[in-house]
């Protein structure tokens, strides 16, 4: 059985050496239904997509963010 882990910071979910983009329902790429259901995890209300299924997903991760990042900055 594969560990997991789901990073706090960008919530990309790491499966052994793998990475998955995090997507809600309502954000899902356009060409979802072409994507091979073995490279798709359904977890905790969110759709992970493996990298290599999207287009520029290197760009992807480096701007995910987490809200509380966005609001923190307004604190100060």
């Amino acid at each position: 059985m594969k560990s997991f882990k789901v990073n706090k910071m960008s919530g990309v979910l790491k499966v052994g050496n793998e990475r998955y983009i995090p997507h809600q329902l309502h954000q899902l790429p356009h060409k979802f239904e072409e994507i091979p259901l073995s490279q798709i995890i359904k977890m905790k209300g969110y759709i992970y997509i493996h990298e290599s299924a999207i287009k520029n997903s290197k760009m992807m991760i480096d701007c995910l963010s987490c809200n509380w990042e966005l609001g923190y900055k307004n604190r100060r």
